[in-house]
């Protein structure tokens, strides 16, 4: 197994890199294919978090994952925002890529909702919209982010920070591309379980809108995969206080078919609230505006000049009812003072000041023109994504491939690693974090398992086939894959879950195991076994054969060739 702080095996707390520059102190996370650490810049005597590669066990794939961290970098240097983390130096030591960013104090977002902690929805709001101006940064550099999630968004005092563009990706317009297989449960929208599909803006919005159902509610929203038998509960009905306008737009951004979501962050932000009717706080975007030169920084050019017009206005008019007000009441002392000619006349001249007064003070009136965030355009879509109810003909490849090569068909079927695996004497409830359990199908490239999971917790190789174990959640969520004789694909997919375990993780992964083309009646299998309604479920789907059962132990194995 390897250890907190280790990369590949080898241990980097208290390594200082750059003669002594950076120090790095203890592990924050992993990622994709990353390591995140916290160190210190020992001349500014700065927290910096400092993030580096996993290496991969095949010295041969070295290269590529090295080209993939530097376009990470050059993604991150090219979209300069307020709420996006700040690259401040990249250099390779040791023959080891190090990227150098902004330390961010505060808490991930899904530490404040999760479980059930939802944000009030003005606050989700704000962070949302401040998310979302991020975004239009990165996409009018032409990237996507694609790993829009609570996890991704560090938020401090009131400020959300987008942070780890690990699987961002070039958005070539109109193009029908080939996608990694790094997807977020939840928060994922269809295409990217499939191994080609148009990129479009339109995947970003679908993080977005999911995770503001996160905020909102405390919940992960059931994967875009299993949508299909087990639909998306309405935001309204897990929060009652949530605004309907609120949750239209988060109904329509999280639209299964990529075609029938809003095609750009700034369609898609015209669906919620107006800001300033719920009293929100405007998105930080000065680092995005065109500054007037020799402006003190933060000056808009026109924004300043035109808030003032507006407010000289709304006190003009604002003044109209007072000088009205005033000449009835001299009006009315004329009339009391005296009678006669000279009341006659101040009564004449009274009624002609009031009339003028009205006259001058009737056109006040401030119009207020409709700002509106800039827009990404996008062409009209050459190819879209099948219908959900059809079968895509190719799901989860290598992402260092374009297609996969089927399975080899084999003799007799590999044994099964995890059919005794569970300890209900020493099982435990969790601690309410959520752990990802994504599941691979046959046929799938061990590279792709690799770049997900990193090094397996235990690995055995022999002439006939490799096997690598994943504890994920120990004791609790656990899967294994054996590969073929060369190591390079996947030849059988196994899981096993606590059953006290999350039903909708559960169901993800058996999709996953499935290219993502579950069934209904394969998914119901899963719910008998999970609540005890049956001991084993076997099946045979498009060409793969597998089995759902309680074990000896009482944990739910699923096992899929």
């Amino acid at each position: 197994m390897i250890q907190s702080g280790t990369v590949s095996g080898i241990n980097l707390v208290g390594t200082r890199l750059q003669n002594g520059k950076y120090v790095i102190e203890n592990e924050l996370g992993r990622g994709g294919f990353g390591v995140t650490y916290r160190a210190m810049h020992r001349s500014l005597n700065q927290v910096v978090v400092i993030k580096t590669l996993r290496w991969p066990t095949n010295d041969a794939e070295n290269d590529q994952q090295l080209q993939k961290f530097q376009a990470e970098a050059r993604r991150l240097a090219q979209c300069q925002h307020p709420h996006i983390v700040n690259v401040t130096d990249f250099f390779i030591e040791a023959e080891r890529p190090y990227l150098v960013m902004d330390f961010i104090p505060g808490q991930p977002l899904s530490e404040l909702i999760f479980p059930n902690r939802p944000l009030q929805e003005d606050l989700a709001l704000q962070y949302i919209r401040q998310i979302a101006s991020a975004l239009q940064t990165v996409h009018a550099q032409g990237l996507l982010h694609r790993d829009v999630k609570p996890q991704n968004i560090m938020v401090n005092q009131g400020n959300a920070i987008l942070i780890d563009f690990g699987i961002a990706r070039e958005l070539v317009s109109g193009q029908t591309q080939t996608h990694t297989n790094l997807v977020s449960e939840g928060y994922a929208p269809l295409e990217q379980y499939l191994p080609k599909a148009r990129r479009s803006a339109a995947s970003d919005v679908y993080g977005l809108a999911a995770t503001l159902y996160s905020a909102v509610t405390g919940q992960v929203p059931v994967a875009s995969v299993v949508r299909s038998h087990h639909p998306l509960t309405p935001p309204r009905q897990v929060n009652a206080t949530l605004s309907p306008s609120t949750e239209q737009a988060i109904l329509q951004g999280m639209a299964l078919q990529l075609t029938e979501r809003p095609q750009s962050i700034a369609t898609w932000l015209m669906l919620l609230p107006a800001a300033n009717k719920r009293g929100l706080q405007p998105p930080t975007t000065q680092a995005t505006q065109v500054v007037a030169p020799g402006s003190p920084s933060g000056y808009v050019s026109g924004q300043d000049d035109f808030q003032t017009g507006a407010k000289e206005k709304q006190q003009q008019k604002r003044q109209g009812p007072g000088v009205i007000k005033t000449f009835f009441s001299l009006m009315l002392l004329g009339l009391i003072a005296g009678s006669g000619f000279l009341g006659y006349r101040v009564y004449i001249a009274v009624r002609q000041a009031v009339s003028n007064v009205r006259d001058k003070t009737e056109d006040f009136e401030v119009s207020m023109p409709e700002i509106r965030l800039p827009e990404v355009s996008q062409p009209e879509p050459e190819e879209t994504l099948a219908e959900e109810s059809s079968t895509p003909t190719e799901v989860l490849p290598d992402p260092t491939t374009a297609e996969s090569a089927p399975p080899t068909p084999v003799a007799t079927s590999p044994r099964l690693i995890l059919k005794d695996s569970g300890n209900p004497n020493t099982a435990t409830p969790g601690n309410g974090s959520i752990v990802p359990v994504p599941g691979f199908a046959p046929g799938t490239a061990a590279t792709a398992v690799v770049n997900r999971l990193g090094e397996p917790t235990r690995q055995s190789v022999s002439p006939s086939a490799t096997t690598a174990v994943y504890e994920l959640d120990p004791n609790r969520a656990t899967v294994a894959y054996i590969y073929n004789a060369a190591g390079d694909t996947i030849q059988q997919a196994e899981a096993v879950f606590a059953p006290s375990y999350d039903r909708l993780i559960m169901r993800t992964a058996l999709a996953g195991m499935l290219n993502g083309q579950s069934t209904r009646e394969i998914e119901g299998g899963l719910e008998q076994v999970r609540t005890g309604q049956a001991n084993q479920f076997p099946f045979e789907h498009n060409g793969l054969t597998g089995s759902i059962e309680r074990n000896d132990n009482g944990f739910i194995h699923i096992h899929v060739r």
